[in-house]
This record gives C-alpha cells, sequence and structure tokens, in this order.
C-alpha cells in the first residue's frame, strides 16, 4: 500500500453511496478511488464518467482479488452485506460496510468469526458517532453525573422506504435496518448495554422504545415508519441531567441550557453551498430552505416563523425566494442538503486509519452485532407486550 495514499473499492455505486462517501472519497486527497462495481451498467458508466477511477467492473471479486486495492466499501443491499463482509475480510482487505451489518443471528456469527480472523479491520457505518454535534454534545455530557435521559425523535415517512411500496424493505423491521443508527447512538453515548429493553407500536412500525440501564439512566425512542410530515426536522434529540439540558435538531442546532461554560452551536450541513447564508440566518433558514429545495410541492404552513430572523424578516425572506428561484430547475441530487451526520469524518477517519495501520475508532463489527441484537430483542418485546431483560446472543 502506498505511504501517502489508500486504494478503495467500491461494491454497490447506489444512491447512498453517490451521495457520501464517493464524493468524499473523491475530495479527500490521500484516498484514490481504485475500483467500482456494480450490477447496474447505467450505474456504472455514470460512477466512471464522474469520479475515473482506474477500472469498473460487474464482478466485485476483481476488487477481493486486487492486491492494489486497501479498502472495501460495500453499499449493496443489506441482505448481501454479511456473505460481502466474510469476504472481503477473508480477502485481507480492511472494510467499510453500510448498516445494518446482517439480517440475522446466524450471520452475526459469521461475520463476527471473520472479524476476530482478519488482517484488516471492519467498521460499519454508524456515522452518527461523528457527526460534529454529537461530538460536542458528548464532550459536554463527560462532564456531567449520571443517570442521564435521552429522547431520541426519528420520524419517517419515506416513500422508498415504508411498507405501502414494493421495495427491498418491504416486510424487512424498521427498528433493523434504520433504528440500528439510534440503538448505536444509545450504547456509544451510554458505554454499556440496557438491562432492560421494551417496544410497544402499530402494525405499521409506529414505534416507541425504552432502553432501562442500571444507573436510572434511559433512552427513549420514538421511531416513525408512516407518520410525520417532512418539514419537520427528521431526527431530534435531548438530553435531560440534573445540571443542565442539551437538545439537537437534525444535527445543524445545538442548544446547551444551565450548564456552566458552555453555549449554543449551529453546524452547517455537508457539502451546501449555502451554508454561510444558513449560518448567517440560523436553523430556520436552514428548515424553510431545505423545505423549499427538497419537498417543492410540500405546503410549507404559514406558522412557521424564522425566530431568529424576525429582526429582519425582509432579508431573510429575499434571500429564500432568491435561492429557490435559482435551483428551481436543478436536478434533485443538486437541490438536496444534508445534515452533517458524521458521514465525512467516519469515513476518513477508517480510510487514514487504514492506510496508518492505527486502531480506527469506528463501529467494529461486535458494535455492529450489538445494535442488531437490540433491535432483535425489541421486536421480541413488542410481539410479547412487555419489557425483557436484555442478554446479547
Amino acid at each position: 500500500m502506498s505511504t501517502d495514499k489508500v486504494n478503495v473499492g467500491f461494491i454497490g455505486a447506489g444512491c447512498f453511496i453517490e451521495a457520501h462517501h464517493l464524493p468524499t472519497a473523491h475530495e479527500t486527497d490521500f484516498i484514490k478511488i481504485r475500483a467500482i462495481a456494480d450490477l447496474n451498467e447505467k450505474t456504472l458508466s455514470a460512477r466512471e464518467k464522474k469520479y475515473s477511477p482506474d477500472y469498473v467492473t460487474a464482478d466485485y471479486h476483481k476488487l477481493l482479488d486486487d492486491p492494489e486495492t486497501d479498502l472495501i466499501v460495500i453499499g449493496t443491499r443489506q441482505d448481501t452485506h454479511a456473505q460481502l463482509i466474510v469476504e472481503a475480510l477473508d480477502a485481507g482487505k480492511w472494510v467499510w460496510c453500510e448498516k445494518p451489518m446482517c439480517d440475522t443471528p446466524e450471520e452475526e456469527k459469521m461475520v463476527i468469526a471473520a472479524e476476530k480472523r482478519a488482517k484488516g479491520r471492519l467498521a460499519i457505518g454508524f456515522n452518527r458517532r461523528f457527526a460534529p454535534a454529537v461530538s460536542k454534545s458528548m464532550e459536554v455530557l463527560r462532564k456531567l453525573p449520571r443517570p442521564w435521559i435521552v429522547n431520541y425523535r426519528l420520524q419517517t415517512n419515506d416513500y422508498y422506504k415504508n411498507k405501502t411500496n414494493d421495495t427491498f424493505y418491504h416486510d424487512r423491521a424498521h427498528i433493523i435496518y434504520e433504528g440500528c443508527h439510534m440503538l448505536d447512538l444509545a450504547s456509544f453515548i451510554f458505554g454499556e448495554t440496557p438491562e432492560r429493553v421494551f417496544m410497544s407500536g402499530t402494525d405499521d412500525e409506529n414505534d416507541i422504545v425504552i432502553l432501562e440501564y442500571n444507573d436510572g439512566s434511559r433512552f427513549l425512542l420514538t421511531i416513525t415508519s408512516q407518520a410525520g410530515a417532512p418539514l419537520l426536522e427528521k431526527e431530534m434529540i435531548e438530553v435531560f441531567t440534573k445540571d443542565g439540558s442539551i437538545s439537537m435538531r437534525d444535527f445543524v442546532d445545538l442548544r446547551i441550557r444551565s450548564i456552566a461554560g458552555e453555549k449554543d452551536h449551529l453546524f452547517p450541513p455537508e457539502r451546501c453551498k449555502y451554508n454561510p447564508q444558513i449560518l448567517r440566518w440560523g436553523y430556520s433558514f436552514y428548515e424553510i430552505l431545505r423545505s423549499r429545495l427538497v419537498e417543492p410541492d410540500a405546503k410549507i404552513s404559514s406558522g412557521i416563523v424564522p425566530v431568529e430572523a424576525a429582526f429582519s424578516e425582509q432579508p431573510f425572506t429575499c434571500e429564500l425566494e432568491k435561492i429557490a428561484e435559482a435551483e428551481k430547475d436543478a436536478p434533485w441530487q443538486e437541490r438536496n442538503i444534508f445534515c452533517d451526520k458524521g458521514w465525512h469524518d467516519a469515513f476518513c477517519h477508517f480510510a487514514k486509519a487504514c492506510m496508518e495501520k492505527t486502531e480506527p475508532h469506528t463501529a467494529s463489527g461486535v458494535d455492529g452485532k450489538l445494535a442488531n441484537d437490540l433491535g432483535f430483542a425489541l421486536l421480541e418485546s413488542k410481539k410479547q407486550g412487555i419489557p425483557l431483560k436484555f442478554t446479547q446472543n
């Protein structure tokens, strides 16, 4: 391996990988896109034209057999994750795999065994650990005594993920394929496993989760599958301690209350050319701008009042209208705005660890297993209608 670059091969180059990891690799001076593998010829052609890898292929085995490839990124459907992880680790590669790590306890055993015998390292794409807003929150929290009460709200009304569509996610548990992010973050925040778990909800997966820790700390998760409004922030986190409180809206707006020496923070979205305006006008500008660009046909309630801009409402509104007009004919991918959930920092950290042969601090296969096991236990709790003592498989 080169001492100043890490060669990365991508297995699967769909919408998510194209939105985050491919641009990161392309923009980072110590990362080289060695190869891209995908079964979709149109996708493969588009990625080759945009990123100019050394080669593209429909056969991912070429990447595993390539001695020049150091790190493999797995961005395929989740039912292929476990097998690809095992093959890539056994080929001597470092492996980044998007969540969830796998579908079943049997697959967990395969992955953990491969991780134990591997020369390389495995990272599961639990990027929220690296979100700047989370990093700052953890810096504050580590100074405060427990117990902590963490209230996490995830509203998802995504057309491609809910169960009314004939997609890959049909009949797959939301708490596993997306809730694993929140369950991993709970484990990261508290640094231990809960004593008891409970989930209650509806058949269409609008669920309430409670994780109970032995010191009285609690992690509460409201996770919807077919409920919510796209104009409200997708994720909201609140932390309550005896010494103060923290709230975080969409990883952009962080508010810290009654904690000595701390102040509020505004974190710019990832790769957004309108960050100067967002940082000037505040969270309300981000919220309305994102709504206008990402959901242009949605009705914006007249009740939305830009609090931060109340002192100068006219410039605020004019700026929004000017941007909306400039972007109205842009492709959806260019209009989208992603708040910074840590994708860039997590991926770059792992790639640099691969290059320098240092121990990464990303989520490992063991962490991926814990998130899955919590999800499996919560599904059983919901089935039985009672809280359950948590024990890992």
